[in-house]
């Protein structure tokens, strides 16, 4: 299964990629800019520290979550392991946007090495 690469910026940088010149709504602009490159983008935030935001390629919602010492999957309080890099992440569990978890994404992923495969 081919994968989605994600590129991990710092915070200035992910407000630069959400930049949007025509006005659209974020989601909608970033689905496109997607679309066009063919990657979406990973941040790690250092404050509060062990946070990162990513932007879904299913629906262009950004969404985030926090690292921790195991993964804790569900809804109420995941955790994130990251057994990669931070230029190229793996994270465990799965990845799963707002709008997969309310039905109208198909945005659940693996982030393994730097791509996101469809879980």
């Amino acid at each position: 299964m081919v994968g989605i690469p994600v590129r991990t910026l710092d915070v200035e940088g992910l407000r630069e990629w959400r930049e949007d010149p025509e006005g659209l709504n974020r989601a909608v602009f970033a689905k496109r800019k997607i679309e066009e490159t063919g990657e979406t983008v990973l941040c790690w935030l250092e404050d509060p520290p062990g946070r990162f935001s990513w932007v879904c390629p299913g629906c262009g919602g950004l969404s985030g979550g926090q690292l921790g010492d195991e993964a804790v999957s569900g809804w109420e309080e995941p955790r994130w392991v990251n057994s990669g890099t931070r230029e190229r992440p793996t994270l465990t569990p799965s990845l799963g946007c707002p709008g997969w978890r309310n039905g109208f994404c198909s945005g659940h992923y693996w982030l393994r090495d730097g791509e996101l495969i469809q879980a």
